[in-house]
């Protein structure tokens, strides 16, 4: 987002809580929720663009950086109600008694809380956000990769963090990632937070992605893996039906929470 302030105009205000809740909106999605011509849309998402506050894309607008995640305290509050639901439905993927990786990620720390009724848990993660949500738990035990903290959003990465993680095998590795192309790549801005989210794949046995439907319309530069890589994938809305075919072929079950 650009330093000056916002636009003042309530129709550009709108667009640009829609487009930042979404990731993608098309312009006549914008149109229906605005109740104004399509081409009025077009001429509001164009002079946005241009002023740097979203990203202009053939019948539609999107989140303006492929090179940089939002803030962490924004992601706190974006979609936390999916987030939640998500959560919910991934722990209802992991038994008690069972080891688990979690690494980076807003969605991640909502599947930490949807823990609660769990019991006797083995946990492992880079997050120390998650470390602080789990560490009130007796039952649970709970490691902390070692590495750099990003100050930012409690993070460990590095070199050091990636030798933690490699020195132990989960059951389920439970990841988030930042960004879902339609052909199933899958992607995310930090390439020491890449380096991390790829060892935790390497040592589960079974991967559960969890990213809301947002993650379709952002395309940040940094390959995760594919679908092949995970094994259950839980979302809010159910994805295209291509992208569905793309999921069976690559044996990934769909789970969809609810808000």
């Amino acid at each position: 987002m650009p330093t000056q302030n916002l636009p003042t105009t309530p129709r550009h205000r709108k667009i640009l809580m829609l487009v930042q809740t979404r990731g993608y909106m098309s312009n006549e999605d914008l149109a229906q929720q605005l109740d104004v011509a399509v081409q009025t849309i077009r001429r509001d998402v164009n002079l946005l663009a241009n002023q740097g506050y979203l990203a202009r894309h053939h019948g539609g607008a999107g989140l303006p950086s492929s090179i940089e995640n939002i803030a962490y305290d924004e992601r706190q509050v974006l979609n936390q109600r999916a987030k939640d639901a998500i959560g919910r439905v991934a722990a209802e993927l992991v038994p008690n008694r069972s080891t688990i990786f979690i690494n980076i990620g807003t969605t991640t720390e909502s599947f930490a809380r949807a823990l609660n009724e769990h019991r006797d848990l083995r946990v492992v993660t880079n997050n120390l956000h998650v470390a602080s949500i789990l560490s009130r738990r007796t039952d649970f035990r709970t490691v902390v990769a070692g590495g750099s903290i990003r100050p930012a959003d409690g993070g460990i990465v590095g070199a050091s963090a990636i030798e933690s993680l490699e020195s132990f095998r989960a059951e389920f590795g439970v990841i988030g990632i930042s960004g879902i192309e339609e052909d199933g790549t899958l992607l995310d801005f930090d390439l020491d937070e890449i380096q991390c989210a790829r060892a935790i794949i390497r040592h589960s046995r079974r991967v559960i992605l969890l990213a809301d439907h947002t993650k379709f319309g952002r395309h940040p530069m940094g390959r995760v893996g594919d679908l092949s890589d995970i094994d259950d994938f839980v979302t809010d809305q159910a994805p295209s039906p291509e992208f569905q075919a793309r999921m069976a072929a690559a044996n990934v079950t769909l789970h969809v929470a609810r808000p």
